[in-house]
């Protein structure tokens, strides 16, 4: 009797004996299963866009490989990371950073649309090719992982007079003529940063977090997060001379990658300090998430799709508003069907519920030093 078969008919007994496990200890993580069936092809590509180019992103390929990493679904690991580096890396993830975008070209042929780096989706990557050569000791995740690593501090760390160093949303595009940078507030999850400062304690990641939160001290004034944020030398934080103030899409990750962020965290109360003003929006107005947010002004608009109020599920519980919790989450149940959340079920709205209702779940948590804390069953860790 192998191992595997051993472990698997323990964790059905387990199943069927309510005086040892319920029978939720060893359930399979619907919501992610449900993702997985719509959103992942058999080949690894995530589906990111509904559109007629069909595009895929690092960001998709990243996201999945964490939450199969939470589910301890090493098969699709596997073909989520095979997949992007035959195809976004040129076959060869350790060498470059992956390109952004992949799909249907304008000449019809199907392939890399952007070659630009996102960091976002880069350095998701990194940690969760960290955390999974911790969590499952396979060496080649963690080789992967600090490879990566280094060529996100070779191509987009960059050094600026009066601040220091800070992370580019990507190798290109982002520099302002005046020696200036624009930077995307969701690009920064400490907990991420804590794990590569461990990993590279030479490295500037204990420099990124510090400057992280300048940024968003300066990004914050009536307490909400914008999508963008520039720094120009000698001058400072300024407002983003492109897309300006407003907080929606990207800047909805702010509040979650905090939420998620362990209380112990040395940056968890200076963040609480500085991202009031959803919390308090919601609960004066009992309002679902707006869509936009003047970061400037606190002024509103809009109504966001359901993603919205999952990634504000951590964030909500951290701020200790059980009210507004409470109406967040029944939102998400008056809008999901088979597992999946939103009337068209878009990517962006499935992965921010993963994320959110997942943690509430208590599926997956991060420690004080950013480590994931993934809640296997010892008893069916094994089924993969």
């Amino acid at each position: 009797m192998s191992v595997q078969f051993r472990r698997g008919l323990l964790c059905l007994l387990f199943m069927l004996s309510p005086w040892l496990a319920t029978a939720e200890e060893c359930a399979e993580w619907a919501r992610w299963q449900a993702f997985s069936s719509r959103f992942i092809q058999t080949d690894g590509r995530v589906l990111a866009d509904e559109s007629e180019q069909h595009y895929s992103t690092s960001e998709g390929q990243a996201y999945a490989l964490f939450f199969a990493l939470v589910a301890n679904d090493r098969k699709t690991f596997e073909r989520v990371l095979f997949w992007t580096s035959a195809n976004l890396a040129a076959g060869d993830l350790s060498a470059r950073l992956p390109a952004w975008q992949w799909g249907k070209r304008q000449d019809g042929s199907w392939g890399v649309v952007d070659a630009n780096s996102a960091s976002d989706a880069d350095t998701w990557l990194a940690y969760t090719l960290l955390e999974a050569g911790r969590l499952w000791h396979e060496p080649r995740y963690s080789a992967y992982g600090n490879l990566m690593l280094a060529n996100i501090r070779l191509h987009l760390i960059r050094d600026f007079p009066g601040l220091g160093a800070m992370l580019l949303p990507g190798a290109v595009g982002f520099n302002l003529n005046d020696g200036g940078a624009r930077f995307n507030l969701s690009y920064y999850p400490v907990q991420l940063l804590r794990v590569f400062a461990k990993a590279e304690p030479t490295g500037p990641w204990n420099e990124l977090i510090v400057n992280s939160l300048k940024l968003m001290r300066a990004a914050t004034p009536k307490g909400f997060a914008p999508d963008w944020q520039a720094y120009v030398p000698g001058t400072g934080f300024i407002k983003d001379p492109v897309l300006g103030a407003n907080g929606s899409h990207d800047a909805i990750r702010v509040y979650l990658w905090w939420g998620m962020l362990a209380k112990q965290d040395a940056a968890a109360s200076g963040l609480k300090e500085m991202l009031y003003g959803m919390n308090k929006l919601i609960s004066n107005q009992e309002v679902t998430p707006p869509l936009n947010v003047d970061a400037q002004t606190a002024a509103y608009s809009g109504n966001s799709p359901p993603g919205f109020s999952a990634a504000l599920l951590p964030y909500l519980a951290t701020m200790k508003n059980k009210r507004a919790l409470s109406l967040q989450n029944d939102r998400l149940i008056a809008n999901e069907t088979a597992g999946l959340i939103g009337e068209e079920a878009r990517y962006y709205d499935q992965v921010l519920t993963l994320f959110g209702q997942g943690w509430m779940e208590r599926r997956f948590s991060f420690s004080p030093q950013g480590q994931l804390l993934a809640q296997w069953n010892p008893s069916c860790s094994a089924k993969k």
